[in-house]
Formats: C-alpha cells, sequence, structure tokens
C-alpha cells in the first residue's frame, strides 16, 4: 500500500497530513513502533513508523535527529502520536519532512496503534495474497501454452492477452521470433521498438540482469519518458538465449505487468530449453554419422540408408554432398575474445540460416553442424541428379546470402562435390565437396563457392598433400622454392611475373602488357627464374613442372 491510501482508511479520518505531501506515493511494507532513539539502526526500508516521541521527549533536536535517521533507513512515513511525551511537532521537523518528502502524520491520541497496526497490516496481506493469486493464475496460463506445445506466437499471444499490450520475443541477436500486437493498441510502439533494435549500438546483445535487476527500461523517443520497452532477458542456464518485451505507452508497469512479462521469459525459457536440448541430440548423432561414414563403418547401402532415414534424410537414390564452412572462425572468435555461450550462439544461427535455405530447395536433404561447418546431403530432384549441381550452386549462393544477412561480420565459403547415384558412394560424396572447400581455404579464398570439379589439378595436389606432404614439400623446393627466397631478399616479384606469364599462354608481349613492364625486363625475369631453378620456362615440360609447383606453393601457405 501507498502512504496516501493509509491516511484515507476511516480509522484515520482524523488525521492531519503534517509535512511531506509530495512524498504521499511512498509504498508501505509493514508497519512497526518506533520509541527507541536508535530506531533508524532496526530498519530496513518501506516501514511505517508510529511514534509517540518517548525517546525525543520535548527536545526539538532530538525529535529532529530521531526523524532524520527514519529518514535515512528508508522508511515510507512517520505517524506521529503527540499529547502524552510532546505537546506538539516542532516546526523544525515539519522543515525536515518537507525537505526530504517525508510524509509525517498526526494521529488524534485516542486512537490505538494496535488498531492501526491490524487494520494496515490486514489490508498489505490482503494485497499480497491477491498478487500471489494473480501472479499463479497468470503463471498457469503461460505454461499450459508450453505444457500444449504452443510456440513463440502463442507465448506472445498469450501474455499480450494478459498485459493488453504488445509483446514482442527475440532471440538472443534481437531478431523477432514473435509479436503480437492487440486490435486497440496500434503497431506504432512495436516498430519503434524493432527499428531501435537494429540501430548500432542498440543491436549488440544486452547482458542478463542482475537478480536486484528485474528488467531493462528502453524509451523509444529520446525526447520524452514514454513511450518505453520493458525488455526481460529469457535465460537458460544463466545464458541469455532470447528477450520478451512489452511497452509503456504513458504510465510506468505495475507489479502485475511485470509479474505477466517475468512469467513469458519463464516458459519462454522452458521452451527454449526443450529446444536447445532437441538440438543437441540432434547435432550429437548426425554428428556421429558423419562420423562414422569417414571412418568407414558403412559397408553396405542398407546401413547408409536405415540411418539416413532415422535422421529424417534420403539417401536411396545417392547425393550430392554442400559443406558451409565461416571463414577463418577462430580467428574471429580469439580476436573478439568471445565467450563459449556467444560461439555456440553464432554456431546456432548459423546452422538455422543454412537450414531454412537448405529445406526450401531439398525437403528430404540430411543436414548436421560438425564444428563451424554445415554439411548437408543433398538428395537427387524430381528428375534425378542432373539438374542437381545447378540447384545446389544456387542453394550455395542463397546460404551465402543469407547468412551476409544473419551474421554480417562473418564471410561463408561452401564446397560442393558431384552427384553420386550409389548410396555407397557417399562417403567419397562428402570427400569431394571437403577437398573443394580445403583448396579453396589454401588457397586465401573467402565468402567462395567452390565445386570438385573446378580444382582441376589442384585435388591431385591436394591428395597428394594428405597421403605424403613431405613429397610435395620437396616438389615445392624443386621448382619454385629457390624464386620465392630470391623475391624475398631483392623485394623483386618474380613469382607474379611467372604467374602471369603462364596466365597469358607464355607470351612475353602479353605478359608485359597484363604487368605494364617492358618486354626486356620480362625476358630478364625469366631468365632468373631459370638460373634459380634450372627449368626452362619455354620448354612444355618444365613449364608443367613450374605451374604445379605454383599451385604447391599456394597449397602450402595455409
Amino acid at each position: 500500500m501507498r502512504v496516501s491510501e493509509i491516511i484515507k482508511l476511516p480509522l484515520l479520518e482524523d488525521a492531519r497530513l503534517l509535512a511531506g505531501r509530495k512524498g504521499l506515493d511512498r509504498e508501505v511494507s509493514q508497519v512497526t513502533v518506533g520509541e527507541v532513539p536508535d530506531i533508524g539502526d532496526w530498519l530496513t526500508g518501506g516501514e511505517l513508523v508510529l511514534s509517540t516521541f518517548f525517546a525525543a521527549a520535548q527536545d526539538p533536536e532530538a525529535q529532529v535527529e530521531f526523524t532524520r535517521k527514519i529518514i535515512k533507513s528508508g522508511a515510507a512515513g512517520l505517524l506521529v502520536k503527540p499529547g502524552r511525551f510532546v505537546k506538539t511537532v516542532a516546526p523544525e521537523l515539519v522543515a525536515l519532512g518537507n525537505r526530504h518528502h517525508f510524509p509525517i502524520v498526526e494521529i488524534p491520541d485516542e486512537v490505538r496503534w494496535t488498531h492501526i497496526i491490524a487494520e494496515i497490516s490486514e489490508r498489505i496481506v490482503g494485497e499480497h495474497v491477491s498478487l500471489l493469486r494473480r501472479s499463479q493464475e497468470i503463471h498457469r496460463r503461460l505454461l499450459d501454452v508450453v505444457i500444449d506445445g504452443g510456440g513463440w506466437q502463442s507465448i506472445a499471444d498469450t501474455t499480450a492477452e494478459l498485459l493488453g499490450l504488445p509483446v514482442v520475443l527475440e532471440d538472443a541477436f534481437h531478431e523477432i521470433l514473435a509479436r503480437s500486437v492487440p486490435a486497440d493498441a496500434g503497431t506504432g510502439m512495436v516498430d519503434k521498438f524493432i527499428a531501435l533494435r537494429h540501430m548500432e549500438p542498440a543491436r549488440r546483445r544486452v547482458e542478463a540482469r542482475g537478480r536486484t535487476q528485474r528488467y531493462q527500461r528502453i524509451p523509444l523517443d529520446a525526447d520524452s519518458e514514454y513511450p518505453a520497452a520493458i525488455t526481460v532477458p529469457i535465460t537458460v542456464s544463466r545464458d541469455v538465449q532470447g528477450y520478451v518485451s512489452s511497452f509503456e505507452s504513458g504510465a510506468p508497469f505495475n507489479d502485475m505487468d511485470l509479474v505477466a512479462l517475468e512469467s513469458a521469459a519463464t516458459v519462454a525459457a522452458v521452451a527454449m530449453g526443450r529446444e536447445l536440448a532437441r538440438l543437441e541430440a540432434e547435432t550429437r548423432l548426425r554428428g556421429d554419422f558423419v562420423d562414422d561414414l569417414l571412418a568407414g563403418e558403412f559397408d553396405s547401402g542398407p546401413a547408409i540408408l536405415q540411418r539416413a532415414s532415422f535422421l529424417g534424410g534420403d539417401l536411396s537414390h545417392g547425393c550430392l554432398v554442400l559443406i558451409a564452412d565461416i571463414d577463418s572462425f577462430g580467428d574471429y572468435v580469439s580476436g573478439r575474445k568471445l565467450k563459449e555461450q556467444e560461439v555456440q550462439q553464432i554456431k546456432n544461427r548459423f546452422f538455422s540460416g543454412v537450414k531454412q535455405v537448405i529445406r526450401s530447395y531439398h525437403q528430404n536433404a540430411l543436414l548436421t553442424p560438425k564444428s563451424d561447418n554445415v554439411i548437408a546431403f543433398l538428395p537427387p530432384l524430381g528428375d534425378g541428379g542432373e539438374k542437381l549441381m545447378s540447384v545446389a550452386k544456387s542453394t550455395a549462393a542463397l546460404i551465402r546470402q543469407t547468412c551476409r544477412e544473419l551474421l554480417p561480420d562473418l564471410t561463408v565459403s561452401i564446397g560442393l562435390g558431384r552427384f553420386h547415384a550409389g548410396p555407397a558412394e557417399t562417403r567419397r560424396a562428402y570427400r569431394e565437396a571437403q577437398s573443394a572447400l580445403q583448396v579453396s581455404q589454401r588457397l586465401g579464398e573467402t565468402a567462395a563457392i567452390v565445386t570438385y570439379d573446378d580444382m582441376g589439378v589442384y585435388k591431385l595436389l591436394l591428395g597428394a598433400l594428405e597421403e605424403d606432404p613431405e613429397e610435395v614439400r620437396n616438389f615445392y623446393g624443386e621448382t619454385i622454392a629457390r624464386v620465392e627466397e630470391y623475391d624475398r631478399k631483392h623485394n623483386t616479384d618474380l613469382v607474379g611475373t611467372l604467374e602471369a606469364y603462364l596466365a597469358n599462354d607464355r607470351s612475353v608481349a602479353s605478359t608485359a602488357d597484363a604487368l605494364f613492364t617492358h618486354r626486356h625486363t620480362i625476358r630478364y625475369r625469366l631468365g632468373r627464374i631459370n638460373d634459380l631453378t634450372g627449368l626452362d620456362v619455354h620448354r612444355s615440360d618444365d613449364q608443367e613442372k613450374l605451374g604445379f609447383g605454383l599451385k604447391a606453393m599456394r597449397l602450402l601457405r595455409r
């Protein structure tokens, strides 16, 4: 109850407000009698203190000091009964109350403290009981939504109905999961809120509130206190996984409003926890499938088909494998010093984005996240595997675009294998997509879409690098290593000249034009390459060796 409500009780109809009119909205948590000098040391805040000033007697300075201690303790107000120990309330006391907006009320001598305590306590307890019942009703209604299988929209709709105000549910990245606007509320506040969320620095994720901070209040208009968004974090295992927000249009939220919003956050946390547990289980099972596939655990087609079918995929007519990978994700994580929770949120967001795109093209695809990759086994379309590569490239392009929107600070590269009609060739299909991606990464490419057929001789070199890396290093050493070393020591670019020469069909004139250099300079550089490598850039066999050496150099740089 507030002090203003208490002094309107019939029991206090003859009471007189002496000071602190501006503080009448103070909330009263309990009532206590204070008749000892150190009463301020025993108060915890919110008390309505009843006193006859027994401890202060007839000393105005003692009355002021007594009251000052009560004010400092955070009490809600003071009911004083003059007559027995003090005849009147000192003017200095009234001035103190007005200065601190602290209500001081004079009570008639015939009104008993016990009656006041009983009346106010009964009202406060009754209010608490009413709040508790209403809180239980709100929580039950929202919990029933989750128990009955309702999704984000059902949670938002029920919360909006309880509040009579718009409600927005967001994930940890402030992407909208659901929004609900009562018919008479209008969408203006919601639109302002969403626009604010997508502006810097508001886009940065909000940390979990402390236990004493129940919510965050975000004004939607820089020049006005209202309207404002009230946001409560959705916390699962102490990690913020999302937010539920509603809006103050012209008055602050009351306790029931906050209870409804916090209950919505609680049941949303239940739903999110359930979804995270399901995703974790699926990820583990799908990851095991890939591990077993690479380990050669599937000796026959039926074993692969049975396992894939259990995981929701169809490999009965073969597949093409697509692997999407976040470029340099480890460097991004260490550079930003991200916590594990933030890393997992990015990975989940990445997987969700890739999954959404692939499902729109390939209903029976088998998808699994693995580290910072997403692996998709794409079955053939209705006309078999003829158009699958073309559709897979379109899928990859849309994945790259979608991830650019979802994760603007990161880029994604995608490797595509070839289509293989036999289920037993699934492992080979995966290896091809993996090889295409690895070559692209070793060449330092980002945001690339590369197919296995695009690799050319790189696939031979990559295979050799995996089986016998020392042999590839030796070949590089016999061809290009000395040229690179010469460039480093003399600040030249013989390697660039050789690359341009081979790319221009071994034409000195074309190479000179491409490099904006005189032909005599190109001939001189080519002569230096001959001297350093012992290979003749004008002989076809040596040209092939030098070309392979350049490719080996690029693969070994990563």
